[in-house]
């Protein structure tokens, strides 16, 4: 597994760059990468009635693999993580560039948690796609593990993650009552 982290950690650094992919603007922790895209595929129904159509603008979210070595990475602050970032990537939206932004997609094994945080959770269509992208994550999962694994881990499956715009707006202004109380002394 030592050999592992370093080659993931080459293969990660090495699609970061060529990909051109950055950090959320304002993250201090940079838990993840932002990267522009537009949608090609099906309409996409998020649970706010948000319609993500052909051609629209959307954000796409990757975890920085790298990084995860000095993140916590229990659960809490995994979510408290994805949260904040996601009030930073409402912030990003405010500029006048991001305006057609209509959502934020990430594909993920952790899709319990961003189901938490408000995503709308879908299978991976096609399922040759689901089973491949999902032999990638786990892949991943076990080669930046920090515990020793299990001996018969079970194989999770990945799944797309949908938040629309308006959800991630509202994330950013909550935020930012949250920082307004705590200099008040609330």
């Amino acid at each position: 597994m030592r050999i592992l982290k370093p080659l993931v950690a080459f293969y990660d650094q090495t699609l970061v760059k060529m990909l051109g992919w950055k950090s959320i603007p304002g993250s201090d922790i940079g838990f993840l990468y932002l990267v522009p895209k537009v949608h090609k595929g099906k309409d996409i129904t998020i649970k706010d009635g948000t319609i993500i159509r052909k051609g629209d603008a959307y954000f796409e979210i990757h975890i920085n693999n790298t990084n995860l070595s000095t993140l916590d990475t229990s659960y809490g602050s995994l979510f408290k993580m994805l949260y904040d970032e996601l009030a930073l990537v409402g912030d990003y939206m405010k500029l006048a560039e991001n305006q057609e932004v209509k959502g934020v997609l990430g594909v993920t094994l952790l899709h319990r948690l961003a189901r938490r945080a408000g995503f709308t959770i879908m299978d991976i269509q096609p399922k040759w796609k689901r089973e491949m992208v999902s032999l990638g994550e786990n892949f991943l999962r076990y080669a930046l593990i920090k515990e020793k694994p299990k001996k018969y881990g079970k194989k999770r499956v990945a799944k797309e993650c949908w938040i629309s715009r308006d959800q991630v707006m509202v994330m950013g202004e909550s935020f930012q009552e949250g920082e307004n109380s705590n200099e008040v002394g609330d």
